[in-house]
């Protein structure tokens, strides 16, 4: 594992890390954090990068501008941004490693994945875990009364379990810029993995139904009392993401 920074194009440093396959050849998968998250993952993500090693592929985790160690501001962020962020670790991970590019994200970071990975040929696969469709209604539950006061230009502190931050009105305003079915029909055949929670508590199930319908060669899978964070059934959506990348990646001519 080594630690690296690139920049994004608007001036900013994003934090890194590379775990490189035992072998060359292969293929490099990029993972995308979620809202308020981090490319550890809480610690995880080296577990499961030893996982993805174990494969034969690379794995490269970033911090979106203004999460974890990544310069930028926090309540700045938007989907647009944060897909200017990807594109810059999509050229990186070409530039470095020239092999091509499966993306895995969670969450905000699927939507990510969507945004910013949909249209570029250099991706040969995705991977999205408890990825919201419907960008708009998910965030005014999740936010509540502060949603409104976002779409009226307002920013805001929010409080959730792991302390304060502020969000500008950015967020909201971008998201009528970003058409799923369009990124859904410029993936084409290219093969996709949605791995959702039934009893999805933030990303109801009507989202990867919703993303099923509009891809065309996507494999579904819906977990049975797993919660959006997965948090007991981490184990589960790894295993099934394993066999899907053996079957579609592994061992595959490129």
């Amino acid at each position: 594992m080594k630690s690296v920074h690139i920049n994004n194009g608007r001036g900013e440093e994003l934090a890194g890390l590379v775990f490189e396959p035992a072998a060359e050849g292969g293929y490099t998968v990029v993972i995308c954090h979620g809202f308020r998250g981090g490319k550890e993952n809480g610690g995880k993500l080296f577990r499961w990068a030893e996982r993805l090693q174990g494969l034969g592929l690379g794995v490269a985790a970033f911090d979106f501008s203004g999460s974890g160690s990544s310069q930028g501001e926090y309540e700045n962020i938007t989907l647009s941004r944060q897909a200017e962020d990807l594109k810059a670790i999509i050229d990186y991970a070409d530039r470095e490693f020239h092999r091509p590019i499966i993306l895995l994200g969670r969450s905000f970071g699927g939507s990510t994945v969507l945004a910013g990975g949909s249209g570029d040929e250099r991706v040969a696969g995705y991977v999205l875990w408890s990825v919201p469709a419907f960008l708009e209604k998910i965030f005014a539950v999740m936010l509540g009364p502060l949603y409104e006061d976002l779409a009226a230009g307002r920013t805001v502190t929010v409080h959730d379990e792991a302390g304060s931050y502020r969000l500008g009105p950015g967020l909201v305003r971008d998201f009528a810029g970003h058409d799923v079915a369009r990124y859904a029909a410029q993936i084409g055949e290219r093969p996709v993995l949605i791995i959702n929670a039934r009893d999805d508590e933030l990303v109801s199930p009507e989202n990867p139904l919703y993303l099923h319908e509009k891809l065309q060669n996507c494999t579904l899978y819906m977990v049975e009392e797993a919660g959006h964070r997965f948090l007991e059934k981490a184990w589960r959506r790894e295993d099934l993401t394993i066999d899907w990348l053996q079957r579609n990646f592994v061992g595959q001519p490129i």
